[in-house]
């Protein structure tokens, strides 16, 4: 009787777990008790990829237009209307725009393990006529959620703002990142602890 209980239970978890997911991921403006993984230093320009931190493997689809994406700068890189970032990241950008250079491109970051949650500190160029489009994805490649940034700075040195996405579980394997030569840095994730095993551990007894 104790174990069917427990197993009721646990079913219950589960389907609240489940459920909860089904409504897509909050668009979030800061992930506290979050882990910033920095990006290592070494200016490259390219599609990738490239691996760092805990199994994060970035890639773009920019390997020729303005020189190609950049990964791992500190340098000065323009937002247009919204200001530079110099001495600050390192950091990860789109080296293009369509207004520019008539693409669209997209930098992808990957989590071997997938995540709860992910986010980032952000500026990008606001004259495009295109959309500037974030995004997390699940392992099957479906989107999760999305979200168009508007926002304008001061046109100020290293300004910015963050944003991201929080879900229910850890079910977001990728986070990408569209148009408009968009920079991030402090990439941001959270993982919820397993807290169905304890559950299931239970029903051995």
């Amino acid at each position: 009787m104790k174990a069917t209980k427990l197993l009721i239970f646990a079913g219950f978890v589960l389907s609240m777990v489940i459920s909860a997911n089904q409504g897509g991921a909050a668009f979030v403006t800061s992930l506290p008790g979050g882990t910033v993984i920095p990006m290592p230093y070494g200016v490259y320009f390219g599609p990738g990829p490239i691996t760092f931190g805990p199994g994060i493997t970035w890639s773009s689809t920019n390997a020729v237009h303005g020189g190609g994406s950049v990964f791992g700068s500190t340098g000065n890189y323009g937002f247009g209307p919204n200001g530079c970032w110099d001495g600050f990241g390192p950091f990860g950008a789109l080296n293009d725009a369509y207004i520019r250079d008539n693409v669209t491109d997209t930098m992808t970051f990957a989590f071997s393990t997938p995540v709860s949650a992910v986010g980032g500190f952000m500026n990008y160029a606001p004259d495009g006529n295109t959309p500037t489009i974030i995004a997390v994805y699940d392992a099957g490649n479906n989107l999760i959620e999305s979200a168009e940034l508007t926002f304008l700075t001061d046109r100020g040195t290293n300004t910015g703002f963050f944003y991201g996405f929080r879900e229910t579980s850890n079910t977001i394997s990728y986070f990408r990142l569209t148009d408009n030569c968009i920079g991030i840095t402090n990439l941001t994730t959270k993982v919820i602890p397993n807290a169905i095993a304890p559950i299931m551990l239970l029903l051995l007894e």
